[in-house]
């Protein structure tokens, strides 16, 4: 008869996700991970299939929740919502601010070194769901606009997403949330001369 588990398994992947956040994925070790989330090595094994299997989940639970929560009101809105999200990524207490930077672009940047595939593939599907929301708010911008938009979607979307992982470096960087507060004024300033009148 199989023990029962002495911990709960989405608190150990939300802890999981902080820690890989705060430390990476290699300079992490696994004494580390048993401190930070409550699992022995056994459960982590057995469970999650070993260190990499856990940090795939962290990464999962990390994108799940900003597509859903953060990213989520740009596939109806426009301009003033993209703005908003930009806000966020120095904004004290929002869930995208932190002086840990963003986890994806942690991952990608640790991942140059590792070259894992899987790593690889996970935050590509990050980036392209954010490049989507942008896509789909500009969008709806130039129907406001009535098409008289004087900005090419597809380069300002793909532009977007390179302002956002700079933000989260600079973030990581100085340690200091609020880091990238300038590149974030100028964003949306730009943005917000692009709008259309009310």
């Amino acid at each position: 008869m199989p023990r029962p588990k002495s911990y709960d398994r989405q608190e150990a992947i939300e802890k999981a996700c902080i820690a890989f956040w705060q430390h990476g994925f290699q300079a992490l070790g696994v004494r580390g991970l048993e401190q930070q989330t409550g699992i022995n090595q056994f459960a982590i094994r057995s469970e999650f299939g070993g260190k990499e299997g856990l940090f795939l989940e962290a990464l999962h639970y990390y994108s799940k929740a900003a597509i859903t929560h953060e990213m989520a009101p740009m596939k109806t809105g426009a301009i003033p919502e993209i703005i908003a999200f930009f806000d966020g990524l120095v904004t004290p207490g929002s869930m995208t601010s932190s002086p840990y930077g963003c986890l994806m672009v942690n991952t990608g940047v640790e991942n140059a070194r590792i070259k894992s595939p899987v790593l690889a593939d996970v935050t590509a599907q990050y980036w392209a769901a954010l490049n989507d929301h942008f896509v789909r708010a500009l969008e709806n911008e130039q129907k406001l606009l009535k098409n008289q938009a004087i900005f090419d979607v597809e380069d300002l979307a793909t532009g977007l997403v390179s302002a956002v992982m700079g933000i989260h470096v600079q973030n990581r960087q100085q340690q200091d949330e609020t880091a990238g507060r300038a590149l974030v004024n100028l964003i949306c300033n730009f943005l917000d001369n692009l709008k259309a009148p009310t």
